[in-house]
C-alpha cells in the first residue's frame, strides 16, 4: 500500500514538471496531424502596366551633330538653316516600326524660323554614328529655314512625337531643343539712320536698239544613198540635214554668228566634225545655210524629230546677242516582209480541193498591219483571201487557203497553169503595200493513172492494138507449124 502511494507521488511530480514551462521560454505547441493542403485561390489583382517611354540616345553622335546630347549638343546653323537632330529609342516596338514627328516654333512674331508645316514619318533604322558603329533608333531630323531679318538669341524648338504600340496604345511625347542664332541682328542696337539719297540726274534718253532675230527658215534632210530624194528619211540611213537660217531684222546686221546643233535623240549619231559652225556676218534680211550629218539607228521609231539650235552673235556697237531655234526632220521606219508558200502541190486533180499555206516574216523594226494574200489563176478557184493579220517586229505567222481545181478554160481542161499570189499589207501610217509572187501547177484528169503522163494522141491507141494483134498471129502460126511437124511419120 505504501509502495503504491510512493509511485503515485513520483508520477505527479514529473507530470507537473513537464506540464509547466520554464520562465522565459516560449511554449511550443505539440505537433498535430497535418491538415489537408488547401488549393490556392487565384490572384485576380491586375498586373501593373509597363510604362511606354521614348528616350534620347545621349551617347551617340549622329550625322549632322558635332556633340552627343550628353556632351551638350547644340543644333548647327549654316546657310540660313538650322539643323535639328533628335535620335530617339522606344522601350517597346511601335506599330509599323515608325513614329510621327512635328515641330512647334513658338510665337511667330519673335521666332527666327520661317513658318512651315514641319511634319514627317520617321522609321526605325540603323544609323552609322561617330566611331563607325551602327545604332538602331528613330533619328528625327528637321531643316528649319531661318528668316532673313532674324535676331540674335537662343530659341526653343519643341519636337512632338506621336506613335502607337503594337497593342494600339497611343504614345505622346514632347522634347525641347534650343537653337542658337549667332548671325542675326542685335535686338538692342540703335538703328542707323539711312542716308538721304542724292538726287539722281535725269538720264538722257537714247534710242532703243532692238536686237536682230535669227530664225530657221527651212530644213531639208537627204539620205546619202544614190538617187535619194529630199524629205522623209528611213531609219538605218546616214543623212545630211541642211538648215537655212535668216536674219529677220530689216535694219541690223549680225556679226560673228556661230550656230550650234545638238542631237535630236538617242537614235541619232552625230557624224559632223563639230557641232558648231561659224558663219561670220549676215546682213539684214539675208539667209545662210548650215549642214549637219547624222546616222539614224535602225531601231529608231518613225516620227518627227527636232534638232535644237542655238545662235551667238554680236550687233550694233559690239552688243552680244543670242537665240535658239528648232529644225524638224521626218523619219520613217521601212517595212521589210518576206513571204513564202508552204506545202505547195506540184499537180492537182480536176474537181479536187487543195490547201495552200502562206507564211509571212516581219524582218523590220516596225509593225505591219492587215497582212493578207490573194490568189488568182486559170483553173483555180480560191475560197477567199488568206488573212494573216498584224505582224509585230520579228514575228512570223501563216494562214491557209482552200483552192478548188476547176480545170483550164479552152479546148482541154488539163495542163500546166500559172497562179499569181498578191500579198497586201499596211504600215503604221496606213499606207498600202503590195508584193507579188507566181508559181505553176499541173492540172490532171481524175481518170489518169499517172497524173504526170502527157495525154495520148488519138492514133496511138490503134497503133498499139495493131502491134499486139500482129504478135498474136505470129505466135499462133508458130504453134500450128510445130504441131503439124510432130504428126508426120
Amino acid at each position: 500500500m505504501k509502495r503504491g502511494v510512493s509511485v503515485l507521488l513520483v508520477l505527479l511530480f514529473f507530470g507537473f514538471g513537464f506540464a509547466h514551462p520554464v520562465c522565459g521560454e516560449e511554449t511550443q505547441p505539440e505537433p498535430t496531424e497535418p491538415a489537408a493542403e488547401a488549393s490556392p485561390s487565384p490572384d485576380l489583382s491586375p498586373e501593373p502596366a509597363v510604362p511606354v517611354t521614348l528616350t534620347i540616345d545621349n551617347a551617340s553622335v549622329y550625322e549632322g551633330m558635332e556633340k552627343s546630347y550628353a556632351q551638350g549638343y547644340i543644333p548647327t546653323v549654316q546657310d540660313g538653316c538650322a539643323l535639328v537632330v533628335l535620335p530617339l529609342k522606344g522601350s517597346v516596338p511601335f506599330a509599323e516600326d515608325s513614329l510621327r514627328a512635328s515641330v512647334e516654333l513658338g510665337d511667330d512674331s519673335a521666332s527666327p524660323f520661317v513658318s512651315k508645316n514641319y511634319e514627317k514619318t520617321v522609321p526605325l533604322a540603323r544609323h552609322t554614328v561617330k566611331g563607325g558603329n551602327t545604332v538602331e533608333s528613330y533619328c528625327v531630323r528637321f531643316d528649319l529655314q531661318l528668316k532673313a531679318d532674324r535676331y540674335l538669341g537662343a530659341y526653343p524648338v519643341t519636337v512632338r512625337i506621336a506613335a502607337e504600340t503594337l497593342g494600339g496604345e497611343p504614345v505622346r511625347e514632347a522634347f525641347t531643343v534650343y537653337v542658337t542664332v549667332a548671325d542675326g541682328k542685335d535686338p538692342n542696337a540703335t538703328p542707323t539712320p539711312e542716308p538721304t539719297p542724292a538726287p539722281t540726274p535725269t538720264p538722257t534718253e537714247e534710242p532703243v536698239i532692238l536686237p536682230p532675230k535669227v530664225l530657221v527658215a527651212s530644213c531639208e534632210a537627204v539620205a546619202f544613198e544614190d538617187g535619194a530624194q529630199p524629205g522623209a528619211v528611213d531609219a538605218g540611213q546616214s543623212v545630211r540635214v541642211r538648215i537655212t537660217l535668216k536674219n529677220a531684222s530689216e535694219t541690223q546686221a549680225v556679226e560673228n554668228l556661230t550656230v550650234s546643233a545638238a542631237s535630236p535623240g538617242d537614235g541619232f549619231i552625230f557624224e559632223s566634225p563639230a557641232d558648231s559652225v561659224y558663219l561670220g556676218r549676215m546682213e539684214a534680211g539675208a539667209e545662210a545655210e548650215v549642214a549637219y550629218d547624222y546616222t539614224i539607228r535602225p531601231d529608231t521609231p518613225a516620227g518627227q524629230y527636232e534638232i535644237p539650235l542655238s545662235f551667238d552673235f554680236a550687233y550694233g556697237k559690239g552688243i552680244s546677242g543670242s537665240g535658239t531655234g528648232t529644225a524638224r526632220i521626218e523619219v520613217s521606219q521601212p517595212l521589210r516582209l518576206e513571204f513564202s508558200l508552204l506545202q505547195l502541190p506540184a499537180e492537182a486533180v480536176v474537181s479536187d480541193t487543195v490547201e495552200v499555206n502562206f507564211q509571212a516574216v516581219n524582218l523590220s523594226h516596225a509593225a505591219a498591219y492587215n497582212v493578207r494574200a490573194t490568189l488568182t489563176g486559170d483553173g483555180l478557184l480560191p475560197a477567199g483571201d488568206a488573212y494573216i493579220g498584224d505582224l509585230e517586229s520579228g514575228s512570223l505567222q501563216q494562214a491557209p487557203m482552200q483552192v478548188r481545181v476547176t480545170g483550164l478554160t479552152g479546148a482541154t481542161p488539163y495542163g500546166r497553169t500559172t497562179a499569181t499570189v498578191v500579198y497586201r499589207y499596211q504600215d503604221g501610217a496606213g499606207v498600202d503595200h503590195e508584193e507579188e509572187e507566181s508559181f505553176t501547177v499541173q492540172i490532171v484528169s481524175p481518170f489518169s493513172d499517172s497524173p504526170t503522163q502527157e495525154p495520148d494522141e488519138p492514133g496511138q491507141w490503134w497503133a498499139v492494138m495493131g502491134a499486139i494483134g500482129g504478135l498474136l498471129l505470129l505466135l499462133g502460126g508458130y504453134l500450128l507449124f510445130r504441131r503439124l511437124r510432130v504428126r508426120r511419120p
